[in-house]
């Protein structure tokens, strides 16, 4: 049998494919041996005898590549004998593996079907979607049953569901993240949502460990199911940033015109000093209340000049004297909003670089701002009115934290981070869902269920590839 000898055209190959340290030959007809072995019965020195495999491998269909296992014969015994070749073997096993971790991390975003286009649009490799099921299928058993390390500990912990449609169904997706360590520590699908499941799974997570207390959104059932489970004295914060979230919404809703929203700087006034209850906001409130003088002082000295200044620079077109009057007051102070909403967002930048939050007030100056506000709640909207006594209702939930943790933002965080809110529909089973869900948190937490592949484990498995073509 004659075998590949090293030349100057292929030394790089064979250099690459690590095939000058290993006991691997291969022949002209690209068989792949093992050096020539004894037989372990008559002491025999074997000769080679052609392959024992046609030598198809996970991406033979696209690169008419065959990997043949050689095989061997003594010929005093007369027979034949099943050489294992681990270079071979390996290689064959890195094939695979590529295969899988592609086809697994495209799995997040694609269908089987678009995963199969992708192969062969983008490199040319051709496979079978029954393939593509199987290796996701083969993963996700894999995962069914992993559980993840986490410890109880004395922290505040956030609690929220996410409700999400599989197969036109609705399922609901609870989860528990620990604030302090920022670690998810129960996340599971339920197909079903209700106070008695929700207390199973704080029993199941906590046994008899009883947390500091627990921040959720503002559903009125949560209290009632963290006492029954923890007692009277857990402490169950209701999310500020989620009645912040009510509150926009609500005011916005009354400055509604037709499908516009009609703002006025007296309206982001009163809006901040709803949000400066559990907040400092002050800062927000002293550069409106300048801005307003300013406004106030602008309506008085609005001179001729000004108007022409105003009508040439914005094109204004309106022939009524007072009509026009007040489309400069509107530009002026649709101006002053802006620059607003860009101190807003410089000043939230500024925080984000610092790693700064908000300055949360303590209970009892948030006690105090509140009473102001609510003994002057008829400057309000009806909507924020009504919003305000139920605030005044449950104010104990606001700030049953004393300040330490007012929001699940690291939640919701956490939410967006794994799964968008366009793929909350979806047409997975609950296992396949599940299990994505686990991969996206395994990857948080720095954990991979395949393999990542290196430059130069790519280049050697496509080198060997090209060579035994």
């Amino acid at each position: 049998m004659k075998l590949i000898q090293p030349t100057l055209y292929n030394f790089a190959s064979l250099k690459i494919l690590d095939l000058f340290r290993n006991n691997v030959k291969i022949s002209n007809s690209r068989i792949i041996h093992n050096k020539r072995m004894t037989c372990n019965i008559c002491g025999s020195v074997c000769c080679y005898n052609g392959s024992s495999n046609k030598g198809r491998h996970a991406l033979s269909r696209s690169t008419n590549s065959f990997f043949q296992k050689g095989q061997q014969y003594c010929p005093v015994c007369d027979r034949t004998i099943q050489v294992e070749n681990e270079w071979l073997d390996n290689m064959l096993d890195s094939f695979n593996q590529y295969l899988a971790s592609q086809i697994i991390s495209l799995s997040e975003n694609l269908s089987e079907d678009e995963i199969v286009k992708h192969f062969e649009r983008t490199m040319s490799i051709i496979i079978s979607k029954s393939t593509v099921h199987n290796v996701i299928k083969d993963a996700n058993e894999e995962l069914k049953n992993h559980k993840f390390e986490y410890e109880v500990t004395d922290n505040f912990y956030a609690y929220d569901e996410q409700y999400i449609s599989i197969n036109g169904k609705r399922a609901y997706r609870l989860v528990i993240f620990d604030l302090k360590n920022e670690k998810i520590i129960y996340e599971k699908i339920h197909e079903r949502f209700s106070k008695k499941i929700l207390m199973h799974v704080l029993r199941e997570v906590f046994g008899e460990t009883k947390p500091k207390g627990f921040v959720v959104d503002m559903r009125l059932e949560y209290p009632s199911a963290f006492k029954s489970v923890f007692g009277k004295k857990i402490k169950v914060q209701f999310c500020v940033f989620h009645l912040n979230k009510l509150i926009l919404n609500e005011y916005q809703d009354c400055l509604k015109v037709g499908n516009k929203i009609k703002w006025t700087l007296i309206d982001y006034y009163y809006l901040y000093t709803l949000f400066n209850i559990f907040y400092n906001r002050e800062n927000e409130l002293k550069i409106l209340r300048k801005m307003m003088d300013d406004y106030s002082n602008f309506k008085k000295k609005l001179t001729s000049e000004k108007i022409n200044h105003f009508v040439k620079k914005y094109k204004i077109d309106i022939k009524d004297k007072q009509k026009l009057i007040e489309k400069v007051e509107d530009i002026q102070e649709k101006r002053l909003m802006k620059k607003f909403r860009n101190i807003l967002h410089d000043k939230k930048n500024e925080r984000k670089r610092n790693k700064e939050t908000l300055k949360v007030r303590d209970v009892n100056s948030a006690k105090e701002i509140f009473e102001n506000v609510y003994l002057r709640r008829s400057i309000y909207p009806e909507k924020i009115r009504k919003r305000i006594i139920k605030i005044k209702e449950k104010f104990d939930y606001f700030t049953a934290s004393n300040g330490e943790v007012l929001t699940t933002n690291k939640l919701e965080g956490f939410f967006g981070a794994t799964l968008k809110k366009f793929r909350k529909k979806c047409s997975r089973c609950f296992l396949s869902l599940t299990s994505l869900l686990k991969r996206k948190r395994a990857r948080q937490e720095g954990i991979e269920f395949f393999k990542r592949f290196t430059i130069f484990e790519l280049t050697k498995m496509f080198t060997a590839i090209l060579f035994l073509s």
